[in-house]
């Protein structure tokens, strides 16, 4: 019994594949995971929130409490024109503008609710929250910070009484200067910054959604089906990659060598076939999502289908690149598992960007995962069309990785694969 357990774990450690999975993929899982959750660095990182702030009052009131929000550490402001703002929340740029919207200064000095409009995309709400957190406690103590607050304080009152009469309006000023003047000498008597002046003054900000869900497609349903269909094409396309390295191994590839044919023609059909293979894939899982789940297909083909290819053809290159780096199917599987989940976990296939850290949302970019889901939600949640440049760019970066890891596979194909004899098939 003892020497069946030995023999076993003798075995177990001498694979090289298997100590990948058991003990390295967990361990890079973790460390992805425990980033992304805010495990690791105490939330030290640059975890700041970008708010575009676009100023309609342009007055000094205004321009002072844009300085204000600026002083807050969790914020980044950017000063932005409002129809560029609006803009780049609706191309997935930015999340937010904050608008100070004419008479802004005025209402700060008559004692009324400041006239802020927060506009924003549906699919950040949870930063949102995480934003609201900064902005009310600032907006509700605005009044007292921008202007003089003993007068904020009693225009407040007067704006509460609904009284126009100056004689019961300089009664309730008098009045409401002695207790501030009172609640002053409190709170500095009990050395506290406290708390009822931010109830009083309210901290109201109007919400506007300027993308939201709408009866075409729902945000969680874009999110599962184009992280899932990428993650689930990266795994597949590696599977028909490995096809060189079966044929290697049993001996098709060498005899197709001797044939009358460009040995690379043998590689370019594989590609070939991946690429059907992958569009064909992406289809079926789009069109069981139209069919199952409501998602809006025909209403975004055109888009739709430009995605498809382009993703088709990014994740296929990924696929023969690794078969044709690799010298057998084992070491395929092996490193195909761990970059494929890494790529996922970073990519937003898992879960979307918006719920990682700032850190792990810039080294999203080096995944395909990224590119292809960020291009569905250009044209699924943000209705881009397919000329619009913002959608292009994500376009053309998939078909340029494509074009790179076509070309490495080549390379490698030739290095590794075309090693069966010593002549020279070029």
């Amino acid at each position: 019994m003892i020497k069946i357990a030995i023999k076993d774990l003798m075995q177990f450690f001498k694979q090289k594949r298997t100590m990948l999975l058991t003990f390295l993929l967990p361990i890079v899982l973790i460390t992805l995971f425990a980033f992304a959750f805010g495990g690791i660095g105490g939330g030290s990182g640059d975890s700041r929130i970008s708010l575009q702030i676009s100023d309609l009052d342009q007055t000094q009131t205004s321009k002072k409490a844009a300085v204000l929000f600026d002083s807050l550490k969790g914020l980044e402001i950017k000063p932005t024109e409002l129809s560029i703002a609006q803009d780049n929340i609706k191309k997935g740029k930015e999340s937010f503008v904050l608008i100070f919207k004419k008479g802004f200064a005025d209402s700060v000095n008559a004692g009324y609710n400041p006239p802020l409009e927060l506009q924003y995309d549906e699919a950040k709400e949870t930063e949102v929250g995480l934003l609201q957190q900064s902005l009310i406690p600032t907006i509700a103590m605005m009044p007292f910070s921008l202007g003089d607050p003993k007068t904020t304080m009693a225009n407040r009152f007067n704006n509460m009484a609904g009284t126009k009469d100056n004689t019961e309006r300089a009664i309730i000023k008098e009045r409401s200067d002695k207790l501030f003047d009172d609640l002053s000498a409190a709170m500095s008597r009990s050395n506290s910054s406290g708390g009822s002046a931010a109830d009083f003054l309210g901290g109201n900000i109007k919400m506007t959604k300027l993308i939201a869900a709408n009866n075409d497609n729902e945000l969680g349903l874009i999110q599962a089906v184009a992280g899932t269909a990428v993650m689930m094409l990266l795994f597949s396309v590696v599977g028909i990659g490995s096809g060189l390295l079966d044929e290697k191994q049993e001996g098709t590839l060498k005899r197709l060598l001797y044939a009358p044919i460009n040995p690379l023609n043998i590689l370019f059909g594989k590609m070939i076939s991946a690429n059907v293979i992958s569009i064909l894939q992406l289809l079926v899982m789009f069109v069981f999502a139209a069919l199952c789940f409501g998602l809006s297909l025909t209403e975004h083909l055109p888009g739709t289908l430009i995605t498809i290819a382009a993703t088709a053809f990014a994740c296929s290159a990924f696929g023969v690149f690794l078969a044709s780096f690799a010298k057998t199917r084992q070491q395929v599987q092996g490193l195909s598992t761990m970059v494929v989940l890494v790529m996922s976990a970073i990519g937003g296939s898992m879960m979307p960007l918006f719920f990682m850290p700032a850190l792990m949302q810039k080294a999203a970019v080096l995944s395909v995962n990224y590119w292809s889901i960020q291009s569905f939600y250009d044209v699924f949640w943000r209705n881009l069309s397919i000329t619009d440049p913002s959608f292009l760019k994500k376009i053309v970066v998939l078909v340029f990785i494509g074009l790179i890891l076509n070309a490495l596979a080549v390379i490698m194909f030739r290095k590794n694969i075309l090693k069966l004899s010593r002549g020279n098939f070029f």
